[in-house]
């Protein structure tokens, strides 16, 4: 059953669209890994509200924070962006097509696709959403597409390649132009279609029922199947003040002289997703530390060490892979789901108090608990448990994952029976 199931993954990796998106996250990845960095150093450092200005109450120059803004602005706040040029790229590639120039149609065409009016005086601004990291599947679906249709130019560049001179090369230019105008037709038509349902209302930010403990679930799985599919959840941006019974719960503690045991939501989204559940992500980076047999892995696991240790692991789920990977779609999903029922059990129980105070930004999510309440060692020590669950949990899936790439290999080679 195992054997049969590995071999069904191994066909759907196969498709062209999956070795696209596999080669596509391959070469965004380093711009995201220093766009973290950036990142890190904006949130957790610089900021005025930072972590590090927090604790040790440092302020440091504004220029150094603005300057660290725009070095994430360029490289990991354009990823989507930059999977829709490679995916484009690459996918012409595999149908021997020109690579540069569908490279620099997905790339143009995509430009088209994030175009958003800002007003009658300000011109035109991007959808942000759709440029970072939180777009890289809508970049690498549209660069596909983009690709593919460069199928309508013929078979002259794998005819040519190579050859110098304009006049070799100027008819295949001119076939260019059907898949250079149909793709930023498709760019605009989809523009225009999202500006539509925008100005209707019909696309609506989901409202979080915050004070449910089924809802906070439930929203929180869509954000983890959101993040491992490359674009955003509910509580992908969300930050304290969002939330209702979050702010109701502060307002409560500073009334009562910080007492926690009574406030009236114990079970909110800051307080189970924002403060624990996020710790899977330093789970899988020990999981991949620890249970992975590859070098490489290891490797990149200390490239991201950092910036996982404080809450961002975009380059680790994109470097792993992690993203559209199908063999760690379920720990991705679920391990957040656990350690929220677990910390939900806790809190029933009278072990935790609840985390109600704000933490500063880029506070590392092994922290949070402890801020959050205040000084609760518990709390503490319950994070540091379940970033060991998470581990072991995503260990057995790194072995098994690495196993399957195994098959998959020799498959490949004819050496493993399908049967």
């Amino acid at each position: 059953m195992q054997r049969q199931v590995i071999f069904g993954i191994a066909r759907i990796r196969e498709m062209s669209f999956f070795k696209t998106a596999r080669a596509a996250l391959l070469s965004v990845f380093p711009f995201v890994l220093i766009g973290s960095f950036a990142k890190v150093a904006t949130v957790a450092l610089l900021a005025p509200d930072s972590f590090l200005s927090g604790i040790f109450g440092m302020e440091l120059s504004q220029r150094f924070n603005s300057l660290f803004n725009g070095i994430y602005a360029m490289t990991g706040g354009l990823s989507g962006l930059l999977a829709a040029h490679y995916a484009a790229g690459y996918t012409a590639q595999f149908l021997r097509q020109n690579y540069k120039t569908a490279a620099t149609t997905g790339f143009i065409a995509y430009l088209a696709l994030c175009f958003q009016q800002a007003g009658q005086s300000h011109g035109f601004v991007f959808a942000y959403r759709l440029l970072g990291v939180q777009g890289i599947l809508a970049g690498i679906m549209f660069g596909y597409v983009v690709g593919k249709l460069f199928e309508l130019s013929g078979e002259f560049w794998s005819k040519v390649e190579g050859r110098e001179g304009a006049d070799q090369q100027l008819p295949g230019s001119f076939r260019m132009l059907l898949p250079l105008f149909l793709s930023l037709s498709f760019a605009i038509i989809l523009n225009l279609a999202g500006s539509f349902l925008f100005r209707n209302g019909i696309s609506q930010e989901m409202k979080v029922a915050t004070s449910s403990f089924p809802s906070i679930l439930w929203l929180g799985l869509l954000t983890s199947v959101g993040t491992w599919c490359g674009l955003f959840g509910p509580y992908t941006s969300n930050s304290f003040f969002d939330e209702t019974s979050a702010t109701k719960n502060l307002n409560y503690a500073l009334a009562h002289h910080g007492s926690l045991s009574g406030v009236p939501y114990k079970l909110t989204a800051y307080s189970t997703y924002f403060t624990y559940a996020q710790l899977a992500g330093l789970g899988l980076l020990l999981a991949l530390m620890f249970a992975s047999r590859r070098r490489n892995r290891r490797l990149l696991c200390w490239w991201c060490l950092i910036p996982v240790f404080f809450g961002y692991d975009s380059a680790l789920n994109i470097g792993t892979p992690v993203l559209l990977n199908p063999l760690f779609l379920i720990p991705y999903v679920f391990v957040p789901q656990l350690n929220m029922v677990v910390v939900s059990a806790f809190y029933k129980l009278g072990i935790l108090l609840p985390s109600v105070y704000p933490v500063w930004g880029g506070t590392p999510p092994v922290l949070r608990a402890l801020i959050a309440t205040n000084g609760s060692f518990a709390a503490f020590f319950v994070s540091l448990a379940l970033v060991m669950m998470d581990a072991f949990i995503y260990g057995f899936f790194v072995k098994n994952a690495e196993h399957a790439g195994e098959l998959m290999n020799r498959l490949k080679g004819g050496q493993v029976d399908e049967k």
